[in-house]
């Protein structure tokens, strides 16, 4: 719907400035090139009409047409310069907004809307879907702006000429804007649409293929894996090349258009010239000039050609956008000290499906140790997310020391509980700069008590001992980590952010036994006054807990 490409460009008034800067540039330049094409046909005209005798080569003036040639050509190629610097700028400038805007928007989505996309299609969208919206400024505004502008400013100076003449001007140039974007949007719409969505699962293809290679290579499926990617390469170049084929139909349509339409024009100007209306430099400069003002609509075939490319991607941002988001609100209804949680008639569901919780009540007292164990599937992880605001309940309330989750704004309600997720994600960074993001004030000395604490110095040992720890680099999703040194990662960053409230999803995930529980030792000791929720499907640290429920169909019984 068009409606996607209006709510995309309402969002570029941020740059309004810059982007008006870069169509007047582009207006200055179009003239400055349609004056100097024109100027040069009426100089070389007049000069050679002058030199036939020699009183008119004595008193005609080259000096100050010649002038003019050179200003306009400088002109051009200033303005030029100035057109794409100022257009580009203001381009990069614009697709930055919109990435920060976009994932500002996508932040605070549901998880369970979130789980309809896979990363690689969300990051697809992020910068492939944004990066085809530059083609609303610089293919399709700026060109169609400059375009109206050069039409009218010509068909003004002409009329100064003849009457005849610039309403020919107006009438072609004016149906050339009209038809040709028309007859190229519906000509390249349906493979725009198609490119959009052969790209977008192309990458994905790719993507799978690569982080599967040696489970594809070990189980014999790595030649079908890898025709499914030449396939659709095949269909994304077909498409391609189809969109080749209508742009080189557009550069014949645009030569041809503009050598018919000076040639009616010279036949035109010919017969008034004729008469007497002007000189024959001056019918001269008209042919030139229409010539030369069909560069301003070159670019509105290609432009209109690909629109429905960009229509796709601004709509599969907006699929994204459009989606609930879990709001908080300004001003907090409290503050959490206690830690004491409360579930009340919870029910959940993921989509069309049976409800995971179904008017589920538990009760966990401020303090106490709480372990949930449940089979996979039964919501153990649900209650989480739940209570972090991950989800929406659909029905009943989730509240802490009384107060409706609800209520906290985004701050406090993060402040007064500290997460070890089932998934700890690890950024391409060092292993202070992964540490620091529980603790951003925390000093090196307190970052290596963490590391002490949790065995995050077993690191050392596979990396160059000239190294600082803190300065171990990790890699691209802990590539350097295994999987029990990324649940040291997360329990570190959990000493380093004291809660009330702290909840552990499977904490012994990749860890042997006596190292869980040396590590959970830690973390009992550490969070001894808080209120503890362990998530898992292991009995190796029930005996320290205060309370045990087993999750089944939605409901919680005691086990201890």
């Amino acid at each position: 719907m068009m409606r996607d490409l209006w709510f995309f460009l309402k969002l570029y008034r941020q740059h309004l400035g810059l982007l008006a800067l870069g169509i007047m540039l582009a207006i200055v330049t179009l003239l400055a090139s349609l004056s100097l094409l024109s100027l040069s046909g009426w100089f070389i005209s007049a000069t050679a009409i002058a030199g036939l005798s020699v009183m008119t080569a004595q008193t005609f003036n080259f000096f100050t047409p010649g002038a003019g040639v050179r200003g306009f050509s400088i002109l051009r190629t200033a303005a030029r310069y100035a057109e794409r610097l100022v257009s580009h700028d203001a381009t990069f400038r614009l697709l930055s907004g919109l990435r920060r805007w976009f994932f500002d928007q996508v932040v605070p989505i549901s998880r369970e809307h979130l789980g309809h996309y896979r990363k690689g299609e969300l990051l697809d969208r992020l910068v492939a879907d944004i990066d085809a919206l530059d083609q609303l400024y610089l293919r399709l505004l700026s060109p169609l702006i400059a375009a109206v502008t050069v039409t009218l400013l010509l068909s003004l100076f002409l009329s100064f000429f003849s009457t005849n003449v610039a309403l020919v001007v107006l009438t072609i140039m004016t149906l050339w804007m009209i038809a040709m974007p028309l007859i190229f949007y519906v000509a390249g719409k349906k493979t725009g649409e198609s490119m959009g969505i052969k790209q977008s699962v192309l990458r994905q293809q790719v993507l799978d293929y690569l982080q599967g290679m040696t489970e594809q290579q070990i189980y014999g499926n790595d030649d079908a894996s890898r025709e499914q990617v030449r396939l659709m390469e095949r269909g994304l170049i077909d498409d391609q090349s189809r969109m080749s084929s209508l742009e080189g139909l557009g550069s014949a349509l645009f030569v041809t258009g503009s050598g018919l339409a000076s040639l009616l024009v010279l036949f035109i100007a010919s017969g008034e010239m004729a008469q007497g209306v002007f000189s024959g430099p001056v019918m001269v400069m008209m042919v030139f000039g229409v010539l030369a003002s069909f560069e301003a609509l070159m670019p509105l075939p290609m432009a209109f050609q690909f629109l429905s490319h960009t229509r796709h991607a601004a709509g599969r941002l907006r699929q994204v956008v459009s989606t609930s988001v879990v709001s908080f609100p300004e001003k907090t209804g409290g503050v959490i000290t206690k830690g004491n949680v409360r579930f009340s008639g919870v029910t959940c569901h993921y989509g069309s499906a049976l409800p995971v919780l179904q008017k589920l009540s538990l009760t966990i007292p401020a303090g106490s140790h709480t372990a949930i164990l449940g089979k996979t599937g039964s919501g153990k992880s649900t209650l989480i997310t739940l209570l972090t605001r991950g989800l929406e309940a659909e029905a009943g309330t989730v509240s802490i020391d009384g107060i409706n989750i609800n209520g906290f704004s985004e701050h406090e309600l993060y402040r007064g509980i500290t997460v070890v997720p089932q998934k700890t994600d690890v950024f391409n960074a060092t292993l202070r700069e992964n540490l620091q993001l529980a603790a951003p004030d925390a000093s090196d000395d307190m970052l290596m008590a963490v590391i002490q604490r949790s065995g995050l110095q077993q690191i050392a040992m596979t990396e160059s001992a000239n190294a600082g720890l803190l300065d171990i680099w990790l890699g691209q999703g802990g590539v350097a980590l295994s999987g029990g040194e990324q649940r040291r990662l997360a329990i570190g960053r959990a000493l380093l952010k004291p809660a009330p409230v702290l909840i552990l999803d499977e904490p012994g995930e990749g860890l042997d036994i006596h190292s869980e529980k040396v590590l959970m030792e830690e973390v009992l000791q550490s969070f001894e006054g808080s209120t503890i929720i362990m998530i898992t499907h292991k009995t190796t640290l029930l005996e320290k807990m205060d309370s045990v429920y087993f999750l089944e169909s939605g409901i919680c019984s005691v086990m201890k």
